[in-house]
């Protein structure tokens, strides 16, 4: 089942877009999250922080409580994505809800440490109108639910973010949670029941260097961090992580391409670029 896609552009010449733009993300987030609980209510998702909340710090700070237990406790992870206006900066972070301070900056998001993070860079200019691309998908479909946001303030590729992304693990059944920099840097959070412990991700599978010139990878799935290797004797066992998979609405396209670059594969279904790290969302099922 294809994607249902809202389109919430702006034109440059109506101010600085973002305030107007979020608010707009946060009312299809809270109509969404109300029925994605309901069909998993066992595992439940909020919004701790949202853009109403800290006019200078806009942006989303996310709480996923998994049906999945870690001593004894529900197992609940976090994603972060603060825009700071007053600085023009993006943070962005990832990791379990142990590691959020709510007290310890940016404003009232407060500040996740512990987990995956990219540090605040220039990103935004909120003094000088521009357009902006944005769009917002969604899936209710049971088992492969989801709800995506990116924005493009720009073609090059230090404006463009996937702002944040729920999605079901088809693997284990588990949400997991992903937001990338205005520079496409990813940030994934996942966990892990077999091994009974979170895991990160920085990246997604693709055939870049050993398949067609153009190809298509779907469904998409993460390509997940694990510790450095080390020379020690004897040599450490060789672990095997589950893959963390995408609903199959999502694939890796190997061609780097603006934000919104629309394609069609060769099975005749339709792909939007959605953000700046070469995943893509089906808008159209094949025929």
């Amino acid at each position: 089942m294809a994607a249902i896609l809202s389109d919430l552009s702006r034109r440059g010449d109506q101010g600085f877009p973002l305030p107007d733009l979020f608010t707009d993300v946060q009312a299809l987030l809270a109509s969404w999250l109300v029925a994605a609980n309901a069909q998993n209510p066992s595992q439940l998702l909020e919004v701790l922080t949202g853009p109403a909340a800290d006019a200078q710090h806009l942006g989303w700070t996310i709480r996923a409580t998994l049906a999945a237990t870690s001593g004894g406790a529900p197992v609940q992870l976090i994603s972060q994505w603060v825009a700071t206006l007053a600085a023009s900066t993006v943070t962005s972070a990832v990791g379990l809800a142990a590691g959020h301070n709510p007290t310890g900056g940016l404003g009232a998001h407060g500040l996740l440490s512990g987990g995956q993070s990219h540090a605040p860079a220039a990103s935004l200019n909120p003094a000088e109108p521009f357009p902006a691309l944005a769009w917002v998908v969604r899936s209710l479909a049971p088992a492969q639910e989801y709800f995506g946001f990116c924005l493009s303030l720009h073609t090059f590729s230090t404006r463009q973010a996937v702002v944040l992304l729920i999605a079901k693990d088809v693997t284990s059944g588990l949400w997991h949670l992903h937001n990338t920099t205005m520079s496409g840097l990813q940030c994934m959070v996942a966990w892990n029941l077999a091994a009974a412990r979170e895991i990160f991700a920085t990246a997604l599978w693709s055939e870049f260097f050993n398949g067609p010139p153009f190809s298509l990878r779907h469904p998409s799935a993460w390509m997940l961090a694990t510790p450095s290797i080390v020379n020690v004797t004897p040599l450490p066992p060789v672990r095997r992580w589950a893959p963390v998979v995408l609903p199959a609405d999502f694939g890796t396209y190997n061609r780097t391409f603006a934000t919104g670059g629309y394609f069609k594969g060769a099975d005749g279904s339709e792909w939007l670029l959605f953000g700046p790290s070469r995943m893509a969302v089906r808008l159209v099922d094949p025929p």
